[in-house]
């Protein structure tokens, strides 16, 4: 990227490609910004669009690849079936990075219960049309596992690796089973629910892939990922009604019995960045580090229990 995209840029660029009637009434402004990618939010007459330039050099993630046209796929046809809000433009930006934007009608409210959550990521999870294109995932317990144990021997000389070793679940514990693909989200919490005029829609598709439906149940309750996102990890009693209102009972059961699995590679996700950005993004680092250790502290208790 030779130029930061201003926001002055922006909205001249955006004022070529939004059907928006009355621009001198409409009001863009920044919004936080992640590892990945920019936001920006333009209030336009009963309308909200959201921005979102995309960072290059993070196709490559060992857990997480930031993958723009899986998002702009996804969107495009999960907006379809009232999963997504609208996919408005996905286009190169003024300064050569790919820009995303994404819209809808806003809510009176932008409170989403936990029974709400699952009741969409349930009725995602049971939507059989294909999105192609998308990358495929670890899916199942030992995929799952070895892929934590992958990231793991990048950092081999890692003290806080070797005792994270000590919690990994036994690949005995699960017996060997076929799983059946389906697109999974892979990064599903409150912080990528989005309350619309139309009902909760399901944003933040860059890391999508085709894996286990399990895979989000598994970030839904993982105290890691919440952290990552700004947010308080659930109460057991928020995790208790989200399990008893997913609708698939066979998915949940076998969330009950894969869960170690996907935190602790989670865990193993977060200590391999905490390690590798200590020196070129030290909050970055401290950020994963939190996260790690609240993973840790579920699967101590998982494994006392």
């Amino acid at each position: 990227m030779s130029e930061r995209l201003s926001d002055t840029q922006l909205l001249a660029f955006l004022r070529t490609r939004l059907p928006v009637a009355d621009w001198s009434a409409a009001c863009l402004r920044p919004l936080p910004v992640n590892y990945t990618s920019r936001f920006w939010r333009l209030d336009a007459v009963e309308r909200v669009y959201v921005i979102k330039e995309f960072f290059p050099g993070n196709e490559d993630n060992p857990l997480y690849p930031t993958l723009p046209q899986q998002e702009a796929d996804a969107l495009n046809v999960l907006a379809r079936h009232a999963l997504a809000p609208d996919l408005e433009a996905f286009v190169t930006s003024p300064t050569g990075t790919p820009l995303l934007v994404y819209g809808y009608d806003p809510a009176k409210s932008d409170e989403i219960d936990v029974g709400e959550a699952a009741d969409l990521i349930g009725r995602f999870a049971a939507l059989k049309q294909a999105i192609p294109g998308h990358q495929t995932v670890p899916s199942g317990f030992h995929e799952v596992l070895a892929r934590g144990d992958a990231m793991l021997a990048t950092i081999p000389d890692s003290r806080k690796a070797a005792n994270l070793k000590r919690l990994r679940p036994a690949d005995t514990l699960v017996g060997q089973r076929a799983v059946e693909r389906s697109l999974v989200h892979r990064s599903f919490c409150l912080g990528t629910i989005l309350a619309t005029a139309g009902g909760a829609r399901l944003i933040d598709w860059q890391y999508a892939g085709l894996g286990d439906p399990v895979e989000d149940i598994a970030c839904f309750v993982s105290p890691g990922l919440a952290t990552l996102y700004g947010l308080h990890p659930l109460v057991a009693h928020a995790e208790d009604l989200f399990l008893k209102h997913y609708p698939d009972r066979d998915t949940v059961g076998r969330f009950l019995e894969e869960r170690g699995a996907y935190h602790w590679r989670l865990a193993a996700y977060c200590l391999l960045r905490q390690e590798t950005l200590t020196h070129s993004n030290a909050p970055a680092a401290r950020a994963y580090g939190r996260a790690l250790e609240e993973e840790v502290d579920l699967l101590l208790r998982l494994k006392n229990r």
